[in-house]
């Protein structure tokens, strides 16, 4: 239905019409076989109409067993009982008050569905002894009736189980991998936040410099003021671009084509050449036998000696110079940036911002060591990130 009525989905539907369906299907077969074996075996009595209703009844009160499992159950054996004390033959008729006590056990525990199960069977047997049958075959009767009952209800204890414990280990891997991909979000997007961070604030603090220098000079060296100018659209521009590689990153695209690759060790030397260019002192220490790191071990030494520098061009007094030293061994490689005249003083405390964190956490990430700290002329900054054995 649509509109003001209930949409049920086809296959609950479908799963209604069977099982409604089937106890009718089932007890028209068996009602057609007792009729048939009542007039075709000698000395046999024919049903009558009477039975022949009880035995529909029987099968009937089942199609609403799974919202009234007792009920229907008590119902199917009451009209089975009727069935066999007006005479009628037993036999496939005791499938109907079975199924409506396997209803029960798969409905209910063992507390209710064994009392149920006793009792529905006594007065099963007793019907049967009224139609003229011996003791001893009540007895056995009852005996087989409990064993089969007992049997249905620990094969489905054990179903229930397992089903709880597939289901339960289908909930826990379900959780692990949204845990998983939240996990995995959030590296990300940390990870995307350092590079902004690194790429805007390295990039504002060249373009400070610059420009300092071009208004210093605007006067009087027009030619460097063009070459500070150019400086700063070259930086601004490179910057343009990462940010958009990683803002492309972060909405789920892929980054594009023309991006440039990750930085690393071998880009060292072109970033000190552009805080020399922006009238930043410094001087580079490259360390014999340094030779290739491994990706993610460049790309972290580059962003810290970028974020050291751009830490110098924002906070340490004019003049300051700054001496950046690499030393590479077979299981790791140290870095080092030590500037010379910082500013404000070493009294006072060095507090860490979003650009120390992010070092920090580049190197934990890898298994490495970092440490800062203010001396009395400046500030340094040392880390140490392992590195595969050649």
């Amino acid at each position: 239905m649509s509109g003001w009525g209930i949409h049920r989905r086809p296959g609950t539907q479908m799963h209604a019409l069977v099982a409604a369906s089937s106890p009718l299907a089932l007890g028209a077969l068996v009602l057609g076989f007792t009729v048939s074996a009542s007039h075709w075996n000698q000395g046999s009595t024919a049903v009558t109409a009477g039975q022949a209703a009880l035995l529909c009844l029987a099968f009937l009160a089942l199609v609403p067993r799974h919202r009234w499992p007792l009920a229907t159950y008590a119902l199917s054996c009451a009209a089975a009982a009727s069935f066999m004390v007006a005479g009628g033959p037993p036999g496939p008729l005791l499938l109907a008050p079975f199924w409506g006590l396997l209803t029960v056990v798969a409905a209910t525990s063992w507390r209710r569905w064994l009392p149920a199960g006793l009792v529905g069977g006594a007065v099963l047997a007793i019907s049967h002894g009224l139609g003229g049958q011996a003791p001893l075959a009540d007895s056995i009767f009852v005996l087989v009736w409990l064993l089969l009952a007992t049997a249905a209800g620990a094969a489905l204890t054990v179903r229930r189980r397992f089903a709880a414990e597939v289901a339960a280990r289908s909930r826990w891997a379900q959780q692990s991998r949204a845990e998983e991909e939240r996990r995995h979000m959030a590296e990300e997007r940390l990870r995307i936040a350092r590079e902004v961070h690194d790429v805007v604030g390295h990039s504002l603090a060249v373009i400070s410099l610059q420009a300092g220098v071009a208004e210093h000079l605007l006067d009087s060296k027009p030619e460097e003021v063009r070459r500070a100018v150019t400086a700063i659209r070259k930086v601004s521009r490179q910057a343009l671009g990462e940010l958009r590689a990683e803002l492309a990153s972060l909405r789920g695209g892929t980054p594009e084509s023309g991006r440039a690759p990750t930085p690393g060790l071998e880009d060292i030397p072109a970033l000190v050449v552009v805080m020399r260019e922006a009238g930043m002192a410094v001087d580079l220490d490259l360390g014999p036998n340094l030779g290739e790191l491994p990706a993610a071990v460049g790309a972290a030494t580059y962003r810290i000696v970028q974020e050291s520098l751009t830490n110098v061009a924002r906070h340490a007094a004019s003049g300051a110079r700054v001496r950046v030293g690499l030393e590479r061994q077979p299981s790791w490689v140290r870095v080092e940036v030590v500037d010379s005249a910082a500013d404000p003083g070493p009294s006072e405390p060095l507090i860490e911002g979003h650009g120390i964190s992010g070092m920090r956490e580049r190197v934990t990430a890898l298994g490495g060591r970092f440490r800062i700290e203010r001396r009395p002329a400046g500030v340094r900054v040392w880390a140490e990130l392992p590195v595969a054995r050649p």
